[in-house]
């Protein structure tokens, strides 16, 4: 007789699709479509349920003390007080920029917050972002209580949200939220990005328990385009390798078992994977051409499958909606068959 299969645990926002802006100024005017949409949840859910039976688990009710040991006060503070200044169908950008406009009206505040026009705020903005961070922190608990693997599809997704700082279609650090709620139990959880985007918030947040591991396109070519100045590389903790333009899944992967080397050398008891479909050869919001397949989305699911961790894979970019199911079928398929609770815990 076949052994039932325990269906994987999927924790998403319910409320996420109530964070829904219209436009994305980035690249100037006209601007674009806002490319991080409701819908990618539904399609990557699609594409895992193809593979693995699913327990879906949705999340609402975020609190901003699930993200107030990561962010700063004042970011904090401005979060709340400019979404309820905002209309329905409102969309606020910051018009200044500047380090310091703590003195000024709430209104130019977002410009010491971030440093782009491509991350409108809307009034349910606040509320979905703190019901993502949520979701990536039941999922981590999840993962502590009963092993195996976990999903957390977060929307908004975080990696570039820093301390005191949002941008990049992110306002909570949720894979820091994750990695965080693990290492408070005294185990050590590493986080690797395959997102495109160097997530130069997670940076910020690496350190001995938690350390960082990215591979990402050229950060000063490409999102979030980095200054002179910036010293994310120089951290202790934070591992990074950017993928040259024109990579294909061989060179990609080649990289990848060079990062999971690394990583696996920090004896880690878990990892929360970034997992972003941006790498697909197939997704416009790339500025240098990475060409990823599902074959090597599901190659990369067989390599972390192979460090015998558990892994809480969290969502953060890919915008070729789509695409996304197929991808995230792909990649379920090389992780394995459905996670099961017969794992230790962690």
């Amino acid at each position: 007789m076949t052994e039932p299969v325990t269906p994987a645990p999927v924790f998403r926002p319910a409320r996420h699709a109530a964070h829904q802006p219209r436009w994305d100024f980035s690249d100037g005017y006209p601007p674009v479509p806002y490319p991080e949409v409701a819908e990618r949840i539904g399609e990557v859910l699609t594409g895992f349920g193809r593979t693995w039976p699913l327990a879906e688990h949705p999340v609402e009710g975020g609190r901003e003390e699930t993200v107030a040991a990561l962010h700063a006060p004042e970011y904090l503070a401005f979060l709340r007080g400019i979404g309820e200044t905002l209309e329905e169908g409102e969309e606020y950008v910051p018009s200044i920029f500047h380090g310091d406009l703590s003195a000024g009206p709430l209104r130019f505040r977002g410009g010491m917050f971030t440093a782009e026009i491509g991350t409108p705020i809307t009034r349910a903005t606040r509320q979905a972002a703190l019901d993502s961070a949520e979701t990536a922190r039941r999922a981590a608990a999840h993962l502590l209580e009963h092993g195996g693997h976990v999903v957390a599809l977060c929307r908004p997704p975080g990696h570039h949200a820093g301390y005191r700082r949002y941008g990049g279609y992110c306002f909570y650090n949720n894979a820091y939220v994750a990695a965080r709620t693990v290492t408070a139990a005294g185990r050590r959880c590493p986080v690797l990005d395959v997102d495109y985007h160097l997530g130069d918030g997670s940076v910020e947040f690496a350190g001995e328990a938690a350390p960082y591991f990215s591979l990402h396109a050229d950060p000063w070519r490409n999102y979030p385009h980095l200054d002179a100045g910036w010293d994310g590389a120089g951290r202790t903790h934070v591992h990074l390798a950017t993928l040259a333009e024109g990579t294909d899944g061989e060179a990609y992967l080649a990289q990848l078992d060079d990062a999971l080397t690394a990583l696996t050398a920090t004896r880690p008891d878990a990892v929360v994977l970034s997992l972003g479909f941006d790498t697909a050869a197939t997704d416009t919001i790339q500025d240098a051409a990475v060409g990823l397949t599902a074959a090597d989305f599901e190659a990369i699911g067989v390599r972390l499958a192979a460090t015998g961790l558990p892994v809480l894979v969290l969502l953060e970019g890919g915008y070729d909606v789509a695409g996304l199911a197929g991808y995230a079928e792909a990649f379920a398929r090389g992780l394995g068959p459905a996670p099961d609770q017969r794992r230790t815990t962690v």
